[in-house]
């Protein structure tokens, strides 16, 4: 039997060239994120001061977090800082959502409200100019959206408030279908939370998720839809509606007492682009909705579904391995539908 002392060596030399191999994929890993590179993920989130549960950005936070650069401005915003007192000539545009509005996987220049604002000041006259405001944070949702109008956007004195609504922030089949497609997948209920969100933290990790989400996506799709049409219409379902339509309901009368307009829209589930039938029925009542409050609704599914569609292979809108996160093709689609409805309707040709 070796002695002791050359086990150890073995076992340290073993050992080194494990980390070193794990070091070089980490850096690879995340030199392929978007962004500056960073080693180390440092989280951007501060809680609320009156309310513990509620999180929002640490003002002037530069750093990397879950896969997607995080450039902060004084502001506790995503993007470049704002002027307090926008000028005449500029038509300002206050960006409302989640994860999806923030851009999280994506450049910030990628995000939908940056690009809006530049696709929105390329189309208007010499003279004019676009500033969007990005209050998009990971996680919220109708009442979130709500209370961080309340606290920043309306002090920004926006010309247009633009809410960006997801599947997943208020309830209905295919968001039920999220939860269950992810969270009975048996390789997610063999990690704990816990050990799930330090992993997180490594870009190894993430890739490796994306990648395995990746292929199973398809299957995922089909699981989705058929679980999705035995969950329409629960009693459940209904009475929770109420409570989000009552927060958008305040957004608009907010928005209205400043002088500005106000849309909606509702970011497909990549199942919904994809297959070629899928469950309507939340676009249909937040469409309604909309109706009810006399609000326009930007319908983006049938969009998606056109561009995916003009070439074989179809093209790809989501990020790998995720379901309803877009990548910068999805997010252009978004501030292109936001555009059309600003035009069409002479919204942004008017001065302060």
């Amino acid at each position: 039997m070796p002695p002791i002392r050359t086990l150890l060596r073995k076992a340290s030399i073993s050992a080194g060239a494990l980390l070193g191999a794990f070091a070089a994929v980490e850096t690879l890993t995340r030199i392929l994120e978007p962004g500056p590179f960073s080693f180390l993920d440092r989280n951007p989130y501060v809680t609320h001061p009156e309310d513990a549960r509620v999180v929002r950005h640490e003002p002037g936070f530069a750093g990397r977090w879950d896969g997607t650069w995080y450039q902060i401005n004084q502001m506790g915003l995503r993007g470049p800082e704002l002027n307090t007192d926008p000028p005449d000539h500029e038509y300002r545009v206050v960006a409302l959502g989640d994860s999806c509005t923030f851009g999280k996987g994506v450049a910030e220049a990628d995000s939908w409200p940056r690009q809006l604002e530049g696709i929105l000041g390329d189309a208007l006259p010499e003279g004019r100019s676009v500033a969007v405001a990005n209050l998009g944070v990971n996680g919220y949702s109708g009442s979130t959206y709500e209370r961080i109008f309340r606290e920043v956007g309306l002090g920004l004195e926006p010309d247009l408030v633009v809410v960006g609504y997801n599947l997943n922030d208020f309830p209905n089949a295919i968001r039920a279908v999220d939860e269950y497609v992810f969270g009975e997948r048996k390789t997610r209920r063999l990690l704990s939370q816990n050990l799930r969100d330090l992993l997180g933290r490594t870009a190894t990790y993430r890739w490796l998720r994306q990648a395995y989400y990746h292929s199973q996506r398809e299957a995922d799709w089909k699981n989705a839809e058929a679980f999705a049409r035995e969950a329409q219409g629960s009693p459940s379902t209904d009475e929770a509606w109420h409570g989000e339509v009552v927060y958008l309901e305040s957004i608009r009368d907010q928005a209205s007492a400043v002088g500005a307009k106000m849309a909606v829209f509702l970011f497909p589930y990549e199942s919904q682009v994809y297959l070629d039938t899928f469950d309507t029925s939340p676009i249909e009542r937040l469409r309604e909705t909309c109706a009810a409050l006399g609000l326009p609704f930007v319908d983006l599914a049938d969009e998606f579904r056109r561009s995916a569609r003009q070439s074989d292979p179809v093209v790809e809108l989501f990020l790998k391995g995720d379901r309803y996160h877009p990548n910068p093709k999805g997010y252009r689609i978004v501030a292109e539908g936001v555009v059309r409805l600003v035009l069409e309707r002479n919204w942004a040709l008017e001065g302060r």
